[in-house]
């Protein structure tokens, strides 16, 4: 090869290296916009300043974090770049979870990282998601790993999803009687401190004596004795009046009717209430409140127009 061949040649390939080359203003135009976060911390918390919320008094509410939080009450430790909360008294309700935590038994729990966990004023768990599942047997569940379970301040389950059907006992109280029922397995459940149920999914209906049938696959709330609180109510053994059936109903302590859907319209002292529409009454069967179907005189002169939500006294009078 020649020498001026040699010469081209070298002057091709340094040209080609130099257009390959990003220039310096291209380089700078390609970098990615500068992100800055302004942290400001309150009291022992490091915080985003534009996510900051704070109580009536100043004190902190809310904010992302910008490093994680140690909760020494809890010895927990708050995740960084995630929400945290504080009661008006500076206490951590709930943030983010750094790091497994494994609460030991009686409570037999691990709460997963990277999801909520909220804190009772005494640190332990009000709810957090379970990296495990949680057995429970004397409550006869066994909660679901991966769903989310609350928890009671000395540690009790409060609610979960089960992984099995719990039986729950003839509840043959003097105002109700309500026949033995199972709760469907996964789906929520809930409990009373002391370990009864205290809502569920029933699998079967529930016969309530003198009252009527709790429809099967829908959730049923119940009082601490076992009577049914709330449930998609249908047929008495006699003609209802006083509730819609096929729809939702809840109970007094005592057995009686406290708010539901109207069936049909209803004379009430002077007023009329309206069919198709919610209804409360006291636990003596009175009406305690309902929409007018019709225009009502409150008092001479005053006319309460219809479709108004109204209350009623003792003597079933427009209060």
């Amino acid at each position: 090869m020649t020498h001026r061949k040699i010469q081209i040649t070298v002057l091709a390939f340094l040209m080609s290296a130099a257009l390959a080359l990003p220039t310096a203003s291209a380089a700078k135009n390609d970098a990615p916009p500068s992100q800055k976060v302004t942290v400001k911390t309150i009291g022992s918390v490091s915080c985003a300043a534009n996510t900051i919320e704070k109580n009536a008094d100043g004190s902190l509410k809310k904010c992302v974090l910008t490093e994680n939080k140690t909760v020494p009450v809890a010895d927990i430790s708050c995740l960084s770049g995630g929400p945290i909360m504080l009661d008006e008294q500076g206490n951590v309700t709930q943030c983010t979870l750094a790091v497994d935590r494994n609460y030991p038994d009686p409570m037999g729990i691990v709460c997963d990282d990277g999801k909520t966990i909220a804190l009772h004023p005494n640190g332990t768990p009000a709810l957090c998601t379970l990296a495990v599942e949680k057995k429970a047997p004397l409550l006869g569940v066994t909660c679901a790993v991966n769903s989310v379970a609350e928890f009671y301040p000395d540690g009790g389950l409060k609610q979960c999803v089960s992984t099995v059907e719990k039986k729950v006992p003839t509840a043959a109280t003097k105002e109700v009687y309500v026949t033995e029922f199972s709760c469907e397995k996964n789906k929520p459940i809930g409990f009373y401190p002391d370990g009864k149920v205290r809502f569920c999914t029933p699998v079967e209906s529930i016969y309530m004596r003198g009252k009527g049938t709790a429809l099967g696959g829908e959730s049923v709330t119940l009082h601490p004795d076992g009577k049914v609180k709330e449930c998609s109510y249908t047929y008495p053994l006699y003609q209802n009046r006083s509730c819609k059936v096929e729809a939702r109903a809840s109970f007094h302590p005592n057995g009686s009717f406290d708010t539901c859907t109207l069936p049909e319209d209803k004379h009430v002292g002077k007023a009329v209430c309206k069919a198709d529409a919610a209804i409360s009454y006291y636990p003596n069967g009175h009406v305690a409140s309902c929409t007018l179907a019709a225009p009502a005189e409150k008092v001479p002169g005053t006319v309460i127009p219809a479709g108004t939500v109204v209350k009623f006294d003792a003597k079933q009078a427009i209060q």
